[in-house]
């Protein structure tokens, strides 16, 4: 397939209907064409969060790092790196996430998802203190927003329990499981832990 400069916004929807219809090789293949023509720290963004869904985790990091090369401003792509960083089963590096991620907050500092991906970064890295004020923000964020996120309630959860708050802790991680129903991903960790509560 020729791509064309003029329709990147195309190649753009087209890649977006793979991922969503779980062809993520095809939606590589237009990526990387789309690449080759045009590159964007936008494009590079979309390519690092394939490969990350498709648990490539270098692959993925060195997307988001080429859409930081190409814009240091992309916000997706330090925020989704700093995730990596800090939570993914790969290399960690605790220190470049909470550098990463804390430029994210402060260009947003209404944006619960950048907020999370701080909070979790600082409690990896054994910081309760900082964890707990990122990731009640999340929360905060969230519910002002009018939604919720079992995600959120469960890293907050998880932080409390790691700074002694069992009550809070119990609290947040029986909302997460409530909230999150059978398909919550996290739903056994926050049994353990809320078993170890009691």
């Amino acid at each position: 397939m020729e791509i064309d400069p003029g329709h990147v916004p195309s190649y753009n929807s087209l890649a977006a209907l793979y991922i969503n219809s779980n062809q993520p090789e095809r939606a590589i293949g237009v990526l990387r064409q789309l690449l080759e023509c045009k590159p964007s720290a936008q494009t590079y963004s979309l390519m690092g969060t394939v490969e990350f869904n498709r648990k490539n985790y270098e692959a993925a990091a060195q997307s988001y790092r080429k859409a930081l090369e190409l814009d240091p401003n992309s916000d997706i792509a330090a925020n989704n790196l700093a995730w990596l960083y800090s939570e993914a089963e790969w290399k960690v590096d605790l220190d470049e996430a909470v550098r990463l991620a804390r430029g994210v907050v402060e260009r947003n500092p209404k944006e619960p998802v950048f907020a999370d991906t701080l909070g979790v970064a600082y409690y990896m890295k054994g910081l309760y203190t900082e964890a707990l004020k990122h990731l009640s923000n999340a929360v905060s964020l969230a519910r002002e927003r009018g939604t919720d996120s079992e995600f959120f309630r469960f890293h907050l959860g998880m932080a409390l329990a790691a700074s002694g708050d069992k009550e809070a802790a119990r609290r947040e991680l029986i909302k997460a499981l409530e909230l999150g129903g059978e398909s919550f991903k996290q739903a056994e960790q926050a049994r353990k832990v809320l078993a170890s509560l009691r």
